[in-house]
């Protein structure tokens, strides 16, 4: 396996991580008054925007499929988002060389 091969693996798996850790503030812990859900819910999942905008436009040909079109685009924007995050981290960290040597 090569390292950019092994860079997009570790930035997977920390973006799932990232995004269930995401998901388990905004829907179990709840933080923040009702006014203070929406910003952790707009920060946290970010792909709810890119959800808005799609259920938008599928909105007079699907009308019946608005949530399901919501639901895959926060999912799955959300977790590209984190998967993004996770694979400059990594890149980082192995370009300054901080891993351990093993």
């Amino acid at each position: 396996m090569t390292d950019g091969s092994r860079d997009w693996m570790w930035a997977s798996l920390a973006g799932a991580g990232l995004l269930g850790i995401a998901l388990l503030i905004v829907f179990v812990i709840h933080p923040g008054a009702s006014n203070g859900q929406v910003g952790w819910y707009m920060g946290l999942l970010p792909g709810s925007i890119v959800g808005a905008i799609l259920t938008g436009a599928v909105e007079s040909y699907l009308p019946r499929a608005q949530s399901i079109v919501y639901l895959l685009s926060l999912l799955v924007a959300s977790f590209l988002w984190y998967v993004a995050i996770a694979f400059v981290i990594v890149k980082v960290v192995r370009a300054t060389g901080l891993r351990r040597k093993g």
